[in-house]
């Protein structure tokens, strides 16, 4: 080819080619394929292809339009593994690179969906910032292409979910909350120093790699700030609970503000994982908003809640007007804030630091973490035929992307140029000039040739020691990988050591407080049974002295007989003997009548010993009973909870039972009642039609009349106290639930203190 002579048109040249072959150029190799399939798209209808020139274009380049569609990549290049996300422009799917076998998160966008939209351009700044931010806190995106449906973007997949499901599984503590929100300071970092604002940071674009570590996504609602730092917008964009006042004002007219905006959204996101819910929620939007814009009044911290006054105070200093936040003139202000002072990481180490959470994962296509998304068509849509040139894919022109490939990488050397333009300055002054010089630059160029020949031995040469670079790297990164994983490890079977020492603890200080119970129950058994001892000897105390008196009294008796019987045979000397026997048979009986007041005493008292002996062995056999379930306590612990909600199942059950049958005896009451007070009417109404009869028939009827009356009566009295006892039941069954209730609530209370510790 001949060498160009015009200097200035070949530096104009050479500017072109970098152009050309720049990928952040609007013109790129790419983009330029792209106008060329689009347009052969766009032209591709009946009704066009009528136009010469159309048909012209379409005719010269619809092969090659085929050709470049079938070269670049394409859907067909991966396998579909599953759906794991789904919105309103399109849906995420798990896939697989058929050569490869390299796993990737591929979002698709669909076409027709977006160009119905006025908002449909995020998805160029969302390309832009996955394609060249180059951070390990930012989603990669690997590649970029689309067809006559859809856009697609290849990024990396992260197989921990999101930071929402995390959140939902574990209560976060204050440590965890500290690392995930170091994380995504410096995630936002790299976004606000590609010269973009988020606007949009929630636990929901938050993604866990299979290392733990978060990485920012979803920048559909980034925007390029100014050259002040500052960026102007006339509606407000983001999440309710997650979004700014500044960007809430902007929805009545233009709004600006800047790259603060992101870091509100951080207080609100450290405050959701220490307390569990956004600081501003409320039922309506109206009222979120409310609180939000009167944030100074409706930011509180719970009592219940424990955290640090570091925690509250960098919380308190994102969470305020945009003139006084942390971050607003540089991010230093936030790193430098003593909520993240700690030994164990800082943001210059944090990569290499063990996660709180690392997902425990199967495959490198384990989708645990993701929820199971339904087939759907909705969004399998194509633009419809039109009459005349619409251009519905020029939009979408310079959209494809590939990261391990440039076209048009290489380029002439900078040796060659140099040359031409010399050769360019070399004048005519004489044939012999000439010829020597073009010997020079013979020789010259069989020099270059060796060294490049040599250039060649070396890059092969370089590429092998690339290669074992490559291959050390490698095995360097698996055993990074390793060494994490075992720190991993180290870190999970310490946490487990410590959560198993802390159950020990509890199970010894539990044992320890069974062991005091019984003990104190043994030792209120024995005094129990000392005093039963001793009421024991009372009684037979009491009951030899009975038995005494009676003795005695039988004695008397007997001495009485024999006193009755000689007044009897003494009948001759009753005269002389009279005053004297009246008043021994007298007090006689004054003695057996003091003895029987004393027998009935003792009677008595031994009644109430007994009936105290009664209580007593009662209270012995409680205390026993007691002692019982004091040993047994310990062994029903594990499964007290399981049961407790058994029995609340089965008490509900119960009740509604016992309530549909009460129902059912008042109903019964009722109709009793019914009943009755017709037989009462006809009772009535029968007395007064037989009162011309005779007296005895009428009585007889109105004796059988009142049996049968007694008899209602008794069965109504019987169904009021049937009736009373079930609700009598109903009642204790009341207290019983809600004493199950408050166990129930105790042991879930309990329980999370331990799962806590």
């Amino acid at each position: 080819m001949e060498a160009v002579k015009d200097e200035e048109r070949l530096l104009r040249l050479r500017v072109l080619e970098e152009k050309i072959c720049d990928p952040l150029s609007v013109g790129n190799v790419d983009g330029l394929l792209d106008t060329v399939t689009a347009l052969v798209c766009d032209c591709y209808y009946p009704a066009i292809r009528r136009m010469k020139n159309v048909e012209a274009y379409t005719s010269r380049y619809e092969e090659f339009a085929s050709e470049v569609v079938n070269l670049r990549m394409k859907a067909a290049d991966f396998d579909l593994i599953k759906v794991i996300g789904r919105g309103a422009f399109g849906e995420v799917q798990l896939v697989r690179h058929k050569s490869t076998r390299h796993v990737y998160a591929m979002k698709l966008l669909s076409k027709v969906e977006m160009i119905k939209r006025s908002d449909s351009t995020f998805f160029w700044e969302e390309r832009h910032i996955m394609a060249h931010a180059n951070s390990e806190w930012i989603l990669k995106l690997h590649f970029a292409f689309q067809d006559q449906k859809y856009l697609y973007m290849v990024m990396d997949y992260m197989p921990g979910g999101d930071l929402v499901s995390l959140m939902s599984n574990y209560d976060i503590p204050e440590k965890w909350a500290k690392f995930y929100t170091m994380e995504i300071v410096l995630a936002l970092d790299v976004i606000h120093g590609m010269g973009f604002v988020h606007r949009d940071v929630k636990p929901d674009n938050m993604l866990i790699d299979k290392y733990g570590h978060l990485k920012l996504a979803d920048f559909g609602t980034c925007m390029r700030m100014g050259p002040d730092g500052l960026v102007r917008a006339s509606n407000a964009v983001g999440t309710p609970d997650y979004i700014s006042p500044e960007v809430l004002q902007s929805q009545n007219g233009e709004g600006v503000y800047g790259r603060e905006c992101d870091w509100w959204a951080v207080g609100i996101f450290l405050y959701e994982m220490l307390i569990g819910d956004p600081p501003f929620y409320a039922d309506s939007l109206v009222g979120t908003y409310g609180k939000i814009m009167d944030h100074r009044n409706s930011l509180q911290f719970p009592d219940d809640v424990e955290i640090s006054k570091e925690a509250k105070s960098l919380i308190r200093g994102l969470l305020t007007d945009r003139v006084k936040r942390l971050g607003r003139n540089d991010v230093a202000e936030i790193k430098q804030h003593p909520f993240f002072k700690n030994d164990q990481w800082s943001f210059e180490n944090l990569r290499d630091a063990v996660p709180p959470v690392v997902p425990e994962l199967s495959s490198d296509d384990d989708t645990r973490n993701f929820d199971d998304i339904e087939k759907s068509d909705a969004l399998d849509e194509s633009f419809p035929e039109p009459k005349a040139f619409v251009g519905n894919h020029l939009p979408f022109v310079g959209f494809t992307y590939n990261g391990d490939y440039q076209i048009c990488g290489g380029r002439k050397k900078a040796a060659d140029v140099v040359d031409t333009i010399s050769n360019n300055h070399i004048n005519n002054a004489g044939s012999e000039a000439i010829l020597h010089l073009e010997k020079l630059l013979e020789r010259e160029r069989d020099s270059r040739r060796k060294l490049e020949d040599t250039q060649v031995m070396l890059c092969a040469q370089l590429e092998e020691l690339s290669q074992r670079e490559s291959r050390t790297k490698k095995i360097a990164a698996d055993t990074d990988k390793e060494l994490v994983l075992l720190k991993r490890d180290l870190k999970e079977i310490q946490r487990k050591a410590e959560i198993e020492a802390d159950c020990r603890r509890n199970a010894e200080f539990n044992y320890s407080d069974v062991k005091r119970r019984l003990e104190e129950e043994l030792n209120k058994r024995a005094k129990e049974m000392s005093h039963l001892q001793i009421y024991n000897d009372k009684i037979n105390v009491l009951e030899k002295e009975l038995n005494e008196m009676r003795e005695k009294l039988k004695q008397e008796s007997e001495a009485a007989a024999k006193s009755r019987k000689q007044a009897a045979e003494l009948s001759a000397a009753q005269a002389a003997a009279a005053a004297m026997s009246d008043g021994t048979v007298a007090s006689l009986r004054a003695q057996r009548d003091v003895l029987e007041r004393d027998c009935s005493n003792l009677s008595e008292e031994l009644g109430t010993v007994k009936a105290d002996k009664q209580r007593m062995e009662a209270t012995l056999a409680e205390t026993t009973s007691r002692l019982t379930a004091a040993q047994t306590e310990l062994e029903r612990s594990t499964t007290r909870i399981n049961q407790i909600i058994n029995d609340n199942r089965q008490l509900s059950e119960r009740i509604s039972s016992l309530e549909k049958e009460c129902a059912s005896m008042a109903h019964d009451l009722k109709a009793s009642q019914h009943m009755y007070q017709q037989e009462v009417r006809a009772h009535q109404e029968t007395q007064r039609s037989q009162l011309v009869s005779n007296q005895e028939a009428n009585l007889e009827l109105v004796k059988a009349l009142q049996v049968k009356l007694n008899g209602e009566k008794a069965a109504r009295h019987r169904a009021e106290c049937h009736t009373q006892d079930k609700e009598r039941q109903m009642s204790m069954l009341s207290v019983d639930y809600r004493q199950m209730q408050q166990r129930l609530q105790k042991l879930q209370g309990e329980h999370r203190q331990e799962s806590e510790k």
